[in-house]
């Protein structure tokens, strides 16, 4: 069962990265001191932190339906692993300095730090993989639900901690990369796995309460969003960082949003544009993977950034939002038909896809890979993307 406002806030987050991410490559570097942009700047923060969120919920809605089969080791399971196996393996290989394991083996310290980067698949996926152990240990749900609830509190109060550890330095690359601190990595799990676990306890909380309730919880959200903005209007740079009250103002701000999408879900229904917020809800990942080929490009070639060159105005700016998100929802659309009509198909393909990628990837020479590559991979110019700076308006 799908829960409409659940994708509704998903699809919102979905088409608002798109514009993150084009403001990121295309808009010029002298509007950034307009009046309006630390404010559209505030907004970026909450994309990664929506995704997790909505991740978080969508798992804890299976585990009702699923954790017995779960528990007795059936497909299901497999078929989830699969899935996080694909999250993956999609995202490490977006950072990739190239096509090819001979040419990666002599990657660069640089390149490979990119390469371990805790990207928001990583995050999403690992999170998961820890959250279903939990499940799997603990007998009923209101316990592991208390444990998903002190998991939100602990990633976030130990975020300051581990950031000035460095526990990167000492730790494997890709373990320490896991809980290295931004800009190290882009969304470690310290403190962004607290927003998925929130949205695990969360969801179901909030899921079967009146109308009443959800209007109290909307507005008190709103207010405490509000309070803890005016927090850290009033403090260091690094409140807007690592602070465990960032994480308050940014899951307040979210839950907020979520309470009222919940209560005027069935209006929305009334709105042709539903249909288009639901279509990128239910297909995020899609969505994610082909804008991110269009503005950054990949390990076969450049993207809409190396052409820009960060030399768009405001107007020229949303128009080529206008224009990336209209093009990524045709393609959206198209697999999600192919989905529906032919499942068996899709998946035959997408599995046959991962192996042929993957025996080229291990086959393929570094000299051929360099001629395949016209540019530089999806490093998105080495630079975090707006949605990753801090979101303290300046």
């Amino acid at each position: 069962m799908r829960y409409r406002w659940l994708d509704y806030l998903r699809g919102i987050a979905a088409l608002w990265m798109i514009e993150v991410h084009v403001v990121d490559v295309a808009l010029g570097p002298q509007w950034h001191s307009s009046w309006w942009f630390p404010w559209l700047s505030l907004t970026h923060g909450f994309v990664a932190v929506a995704f997790l969120f909505c991740a978080g919920g969508a798992l804890a809605i299976t585990l009702e339906r699923k954790l017995d089969a779960y528990r007795r080791l059936e497909r299901p399971l497999w078929d989830y692993l699969g899935r996080l196996g694909l999250l993956l393996v999609i995202g490490y290989w977006l950072h990739l300095p190239a096509f090819s394991l001979e040419r990666t083996l002599r990657a660069t310290p640089e390149e490979l730090v990119r390469l371990a980067d805790c990207d928001i698949l990583q995050t999403i996926a690992y999170s998961s993989l820890v959250a279903l152990a939990i499940a799997l240990l603990i007998p009923r749900p209101n316990w592991y639900r208390n444990v998903f609830a002190l998991t939100t509190a602990a990633c976030a109060l130990l975020t300051p901690l581990v950031w000035e550890l460095r526990l990167d330095t000492t730790l494997p690359l890709f373990v320490g990369a896991l809980v290295a601190p931004q800009p190290v990595s882009k969304f470690p799990l310290v403190p962004f796995a607290a927003y998925f676990f929130a949205g695990a306890w969360i969801v179901p909380l909030l899921r079967d309460r009146s109308r009443r309730v959800l209007w109290i919880v909307a507005f008190a959200c709103a207010a405490l969003a509000i309070a803890t903005a005016a927090i850290g209007f009033s403090s260091p740079k690094q409140w807007w960082n690592s602070s465990p009250m960032h994480v308050v103002f940014r899951l307040s701000g979210t839950v907020a949003v979520l309470a009222f999408l919940m209560l005027a879900s069935e209006r929305l229904e009334a709105f042709r544009a539903h249909r288009v917020i639901l279509l990128a809800g239910q297909q995020s990942l899609w969505v994610y993977v082909f804008h991110l080929l269009l503005v950054y490009g990949s390990v076969g070639g450049k993207g809409l950034s190396s052409a820009i060159g960060h030399s768009f105005g405001p107007v020229e700016t949303a128009l080529l939002v206008i224009a990336i998100a209209t093009i990524t929802l045709a393609t959206t659309w198209g697999w999600a038909y192919l989905k529906r009509s032919m499942p068996d198909v899709v998946r035959t393909v997408v599995v046959a896809v991962v192996i042929v990628a993957a025996v080229t990837f291990v086959l393929l020479p570094a000299r051929l890979a360099a001629l395949l590559s016209t540019g530089e991979s999806a490093r998105r110019d080495g630079a975090a993307p707006v949605a990753v700076r801090s979101d303290l308006p300046r």
